[in-house]
C-alpha cells in the first residue's frame, strides 16, 4: 500500500471509528461485516476494549490474515467467522461495514434492521446496485413514486462517476447522485422507525466514495441520550 493510500485509509477508518465510538456502550457486540483483513474491526477492538467485536468475512485468506494481526496485537475481545453475512444470526448492537460494495450495503442494513441494531456503513460501487432476489430498487415509497427501476439504475451509474481524474463538475454530479441513492436507502430504513444521517467523511478527499450512513433503531435513539444525561448528572 502506497503512503498516500495508507493516509486515506486511516482517514476513512477514523471517520467510522469515531461514529461507532459515539454510540457504543460497554458490553455491546459490534459486528464488522465484509471485514476483509480486519482494518476496521481490529481498530474497533483496540479502541473499545469493553465491547466484543466480531469480524465476518467469506474469504479464508483475508480472515486468516486478520486473525494473525489480531493475535499480534494481543486482542482478547475479537472473534472471527468465515461466512457470508447472511449466515450470521447472533445478537449484536452495532453493525459496521467499510466500503460495502453495491447491494452489500443494503444487505448489511437489512441484517441490522432485523436485529434492531445500529449501523455505521460506508457504501461503495454504486454502479453495481441492481435488483436482486432480496432487493428491488428504489427501496423507499417516496422514490418508488418518482423513479422507475431503470431510472434508479441510471442514477446509480451516475453515482459511480466520482473518480479523482474526472472533471470537477462531473464529480459533483456523481456526489449528488450518491446522496440521492443513499437518501432512498435512508427513507426505507426510516419506515422501520430508524433515525438516519447521511454524512460526508472528513476530509472528503479520503475517498471518492465518501458517504457514510449512521442509523439508529427507535429503541436506542432516545434511551441513549437519556442514559448519557443521567450519567452526566451523577458526575455533577
Amino acid at each position: 500500500m502506497s503512503n498516500i493510500r495508507a493516509v486515506r485509509k486511516r482517514q476513512q477508518l477514523n471517520n467510522l471509528v469515531a461514529m461507532v465510538t459515539e454510540i457504543a456502550r460497554p458490553g455491546y457486540t459490534v459486528v464488522d461485516f465484509c471485514s476483509g483483513t480486519g482494518h476496521l474491526g481490529i481498530v474497533l477492538a483496540h479502541t473499545l476494549p469493553d465491547c466484543q467485536v466480531i469480524l465476518i468475512e467469506n474469504k479464508e485468506e483475508s480472515l486468516v490474515r486478520a486473525q494473525r494481526r489480531g493475535a499480534e496485537l494481543g486482542l482478547k475481545n475479537i472473534g472471527f467467522i468465515q461466512a457470508n453475512l447472511d449466515y450470521f444470526t447472533g445478537p449484536f448492537e452495532i453493525g459496521v461495514a467499510l466500503h460495502a460494495c453495491g447491494v452489500a450495503t443494503d444487505m448489511v442494513m437489512e441484517h441490522c434492521i432485523k436485529a434492531a441494531a445500529a449501523f455505521v456503513i460506508s457504501p461503495c460501487c454504486y454502479g453495481f446496485i441492481q435488483n436482486a432476489i432480496k432487493f428491488s430498487f428504489p427501496k423507499s415509497k417516496r422514490f418508488q413514486e418518482t423513479l422507475t427501476s431503470k431510472e434508479h439504475m441510471i442514477l446509480c451509474r451516475f453515482a459511480d462517476q466520482t473518480a479523482v481524474q474526472l472533471h470537477p463538475e462531473r464529480r459533483l454530479v456523481g456526489k449528488q447522485c450518491m446522496g440521492l441513492v443513499d437518501l432512498d436507502r435512508s427513507w426505507a430504513a426510516e419506515a422501520h422507525g430508524y433515525s438516519l444521517q447521511v454524512m460526508t467523511m472528513e476530509p472528503d478527499s479520503c475517498s471518492p466514495k465518501n458517504n457514510m450512513l449512521l442509523g439508529k433503531p427507535p429503541h436506542k435513539s432516545g434511551q441513549e441520550v437519556d442514559a448519557g444525561q443521567q450519567e452526566a448528572a451523577l458526575h455533577n
